[in-house]
This record gives structure tokens, C-alpha cells and sequence, in this order.
């Protein structure tokens, strides 16, 4: 192989780095420290210096204020973060991590790759999956894809025997929850079905737990009408403190900590069991949606049968997730690389791109194979061309108005959630609403809630344009608007004035960071000197 990409599981809490071996296998590249995982936290320790993984998180609980975690759940939102002076969109903090991650990578190497694809919930939306690939420019890396957690999962387990199987992948992270439905076979991943919460995941076991143990700090503690929930240093250290107690409890019955506040100190014991009953109605939430999304997959294809349930993410190895599963659903789930799975995936999904032989559909060149060629070992069922088809994560449309008098106006769908992309729907017919109108908004929006709806508020807007019309025209006047949505799930929108041929293009690949923000937040991020 001359040509290299990594590929980068870019998680809410920890993230990891993979290549294809010269062996052909995926694995993963250890970081500075030797581990396969790094922290997603930042620490800005000067205005000109920060540090990345570990030790950021571990600075973080005696310097909260320069620190930064869990950024992930803001990517595509305005978030702004100042630290040391300075303000950090979370496009720009998540490409510090992506810097480091390649830095570290090419460190053990040898190399030097510039060329990544990264990954993001199947549930992320245009304005986050463009938000990651900006982040991807910011760290000054060339984002050749960005494919979605469980695919890249699917790509890095492959199918068990030479035909297709439905695999549904069950991916629960640091940060955000979804469950995919898929067929896996020879050389082919066909996304059926798609659903999740992008602010559910392993985040909020910790909160949960570090409730449980500070009830029963308090109850066992002699603090008088003092309330250490109020104090912001000693919450974050319980929080780091609780991550750790959640993963001893995959593998113990009880854990016993010793929290201290204000030179108070007591001993706390916390079962297993106790943290199941407290984060139940979070795990009932994951069941919800893995019903919700089997449910649509049947739908599209009847008689579908799941022939394998693949447990994905860190927190995916609570024991509760596993026998609620069963208990619920029926479902015997099958354990994974819950933390490494997602990047040697993307390791895979990369260099299919790279050397030419992925295929997703918005491809303008033929995919790189011949009758007769050898199979890539990396790929799945050793094919020698890497097919990936998609879906729609959420419902996309176009605010109209019923009349010249309604403000308000409704969301009319020309693209809904699970629809296979790329895809190019029927050109919309619309018409101008008002006598001598000079012009048409053209709005374009996203569901924004679990439930496609027709209402305005409870959808986003991704983008606006204004179509300038040649003359005032009279009402009722044609107006044409084609869509096309790429396999990665961006938007593109033209709307077309037949009586003058004027148009207007509007692409909604845009996040909340403007091309001259992204130069802007590059330069922040190429002046800090890194270090983990």
C-alpha cells in the first residue's frame, strides 16, 4: 500500500486511532502512553500550550476552568468555550484531539498520514457530520470520509460466513446512543434502519451513580446543613471518581469509595445492584429505541430476521445491558472490541477510499477493480471492493406557507428518516403566495425531535437563501426546487424560476462555523503546542 489513512473513532469520552497493518488487518496505534484509548478531554494549561487525553482529565478536577470535556455533545451547536483568554468553538477542541491522536499515531509509526476518516453517531445529523469533518480541517488533516459508528463496527466484526446476515449493532457510548440494522456480507454493508439519542450514553450512568453515592455520603457524613453538591471541585471529582466505580462494577458486586468534603471523610459502599435500580429507566430508554429501529427495519423489509445483536461502545459492557436485553427483546447479545471496534472499522472504510475501491454512490470516477482481482484481506469476506449504502438519519424539508398572511408557516418533508441515500427525490412544484412577489426564501430543515413534525419550532434550520425574481410577479407563479442528498447525508437544495431560468444552489454540507471561522479556528489550533 502506498497510500495511507487512519481511521479515528472521535468519541464523547474516549477516542482511538487505527491503520491497516502491511499484513492487511486493521489494528489499533497505541498513543504516546501505550494505550489504545485517549481521553477526549483538553486541558489549556497557558495560552499557548495544551494537553490532550489522560492527564487533561486528570488535571481536570483541580483546574476545572481551563478544562474541557464531553465536547462531542456539542459539535454543530454554538457553543462557545474560553480558556487562557482565548474562545474555542467545539469544532476547534475536538480537532485538538484529532491533532494528537495523528500525532501520536505517525509518532509510532513512522510515518506520515495526513489523510483520515472519521466517524460519528449513526443519529448525527447534517449539521454535526459536517461539524466533524470541519474539525478534521481545523487539526489540519485531510477528511477523506466520515462513516458512522456502527457501520465502521460492522466493517471491523464482518460476516460470519460467505452470504449476507442482519446484524443489528447496539452502540452505547460516553456520550450518545443509537442502534443500526444492517445487512453485512461479501464486500457489502446496507444500512436497513437507524435510530437514537444523541444525548444518551455512558455520561449519564456517571451522573446517575455520582447521585447514588452522594445521597449516601450525605446520609453517612456529619455535614450539618452543608450540601457538597454545590461545590464544583468536589463534583468533578466525584465524577471521575464515579467512571471508575461503574467500570469496577461490570466485573464486582460492590465497590467501596471514600469521598472527603471540607476534611469530612466516610466510607461509601455501592452494589451493583443499587446502580442497576438507579439508571433502569436510562437502560429502558436504549430498549425503546432497539425496538423502535427493529420495528422500522420490518416495515422496509418484511419477513427481516436479526441474525446477530452486537453490543458496541464502553458502556456497553455493563452486565445490565446485556441481560435487560434478553430479558426484554429475547436477544442473546454478542460482546465486540467494545472501545476499538468503531476505529478499525474506520481503518477499513479509509483505505477502501484511498485506494480507490469504496463505493458509496456520490463516487464520479468508477470504483478501482477489474475482473480477477485479488481480494483485500482488510475487507469483508476478503472482497476486492468495499460497497456501502446508507440511510437518512433524520426527516429533511422546506418551510412553506399556506398564504400571504401566514408567518408562521409549516415544514413539508421531502426526505424522511431511514430513506436510502444517495437519493434524488421528485423535483418539488411550489408557487409563489403573494401579487407581484420579487423574490423567494427558500428555508431548508431538519427534524430535530425522536418524531418527524410538521411544525416549525420543533425542527432546525439548517440553511436559508433568498431567490431574487427578475420582475414582480403575479401569484401563483411557478417556482421549481430539486434536491439531491449524498451518501453521506448532505443536502443539496436548487430552486428554479421557469419564467427567467434564474437559480439559486444552496448546500446544506454547512455547520455553524463559517469557511472564514474554520481559517480562523485552524490557526488557533496550529499555534498551540500540544502535548498528552
Amino acid at each position: 500500500m502506498n497510500d495511507f489513512a487512519y481511521g479515528i473513532d472521535l468519541g464523547t469520552t474516549y477516542s482511538a486511532i487505527a491503520r491497516i497493518s502491511d499484513l492487511g488487518a486493521p489494528e489499533i496505534i497505541p498513543n504516546f502512553e501505550g494505550d489504545s484509548t485517549t481521553a477526549s478531554a483538553v486541558y489549556f494549561e497557558s495560552p499557548g500550550s495544551a494537553i490532550v487525553g489522560a492527564e487533561a482529565k486528570r488535571i481536570a478536577i483541580s483546574d476545572p476552568d481551563n478544562s474541557c470535556l464531553l465536547i462531542k455533545r456539542h459539535m454543530g451547536s454554538e457553543y462557545p468555550q474560553e480558556f487562557q483568554g482565548e474562545t474555542y468553538t467545539p469544532e476547534a477542541i475536538s480537532g485538538l484531539i484529532l491533532k494528537e491522536l495523528v500525532n501520536a499515531a505517525n509518532n509510532t509509526t513512522g510515518l506520515d498520514v495526513s489523510k483520515v476518516v472519521i466517524t460519528v453517531p449513526a443519529y448525527f445529523g447534517v449539521q454535526e457530520r459536517e461539524a466533524t469533518r470541519q474539525a478534521g480541517t481545523i487539526a489540519g488533516l485531510e477528511v477523506v470520509g466520515i462513516v458512522t459508528e456502527p457501520v465502521a463496527a460492522a466493517l471491523s466484526i464482518g460476516a460470519r460466513n460467505e452470504g449476507a446476515e442482519t446484524v443489528l449493532v447496539y452502540d452505547l457510548g460516553g456520550g450518545t446512543f443509537d442502534t443500526t440494522v444492517m445487512t453485512v456480507g461479501n464486500g457489502r454493508v446496507e444500512v436497513i434502519a437507524v435510530d437514537g439519542n444523541r444525548k444518551l450514553g455512558g455520561a449519564d450512568w456517571d451522573e446517575a451513580l455520582v447521585e447514588l453515592i452522594v445521597e449516601k455520603f450525605m446520609s453517612s457524613a456529619d455535614l450539618g446543613d452543608e450540601d457538597p453538591r454545590h461545590d464544583e471541585e468536589f463534583m468533578l471529582d466525584l465524577r471521575l471518581e464515579a467512571e471508575n466505580t461503574k467500570k469496577s462494577l461490570t466485573k464486582r458486586d460492590n465497590v467501596t469509595i471514600r469521598p472527603s468534603f471540607n476534611g469530612t471523610k466516610a466510607s461509601v459502599e455501592v452494589s451493583r445492584s443499587e446502580f442497576e435500580v438507579a439508571t433502569q429507566h436510562l437502560l429502558l430508554q436504549t430498549v425503546d429505541i432497539a425496538q423502535r429501529t427493529v420495528e422500522i427495519a420490518e416495515a422496509k423489509v418484511p419477513g427481516l430476521r436479526i441474525d446477530r445483536v452486537l453490543l458496541v461502545g464502553g458502556s456497553s459492557r455493563m452486565p445490565a445491558v446485556r441481560f435487560t436485553l434478553k430479558d426484554k427483546l429475547g436477544w442473546d447479545a454478542q460482546d465486540t472490541e467494545f472501545d476499538l471496534a468503531v476505529a478499525k472499522g474506520a481503518a477499513i472504510y479509509g483505505q477502501a477510499a484511498v485506494e480507490e475501491i469504496l463505493e458509496t454512490g456520490d463516487e464520479d470516477r468508477p470504483v478501482n477493480s477489474h475482473p480477477g482481482d485479488a481480494p483485500r484481506p482488510f475487507l469483508p469476506g476478503s472482497s476486492a471492493t468495499l460497497t456501502v449504502k446508507n440511510t437518512l438519519s433524520r426527516s429533511v424539508g422546506i418551510r412553506f406557507s399556506k398564504d400571504e398572511f401566514d408567518e408562521v408557516g409549516y415544514i413539508d418533508f421531502f426526505a424522511h428518516s431511514n430513506d436510502g441515500i444517495p437519493m434524488a427525490p421528485e423535483p418539488i412544484r411550489a408557487a409563489t403566495n403573494s401579487e407581484g412577489q420579487t423574490s423567494v426564501e427558500v428555508s431548508l430543515y431538519e427534524q430535530a425531535g425522536e418524531r418527524e413534525s410538521t411544525t416549525v419550532v420543533d425542527n432546525r434550520l439548517l440553511k436559508d437563501a433568498i431567490l431574487p425574481l427578475p420582475k414582480p410577479m403575479p401569484r401563483n407563479s411557478p417556482i421549481e426546487i430539486e434536491i439531491k442528498i449524498s451518501g453521506e447525508g448532505l443536502v443539496t437544495v436548487i430552486t428554479t424560476d421557469p419564467a427567467s431560468g434564474s437559480s439559486i444552489e444552496m448546500e446544506a454540507s454547512v455547520s455553524v462555523l463559517t469557511t472564514e471561522q474554520v481559517a480562523e479556528e485552524t490557526v488557533k489550533v496550529s499555534s498551540l503546542s500540544l502535548r498528552s
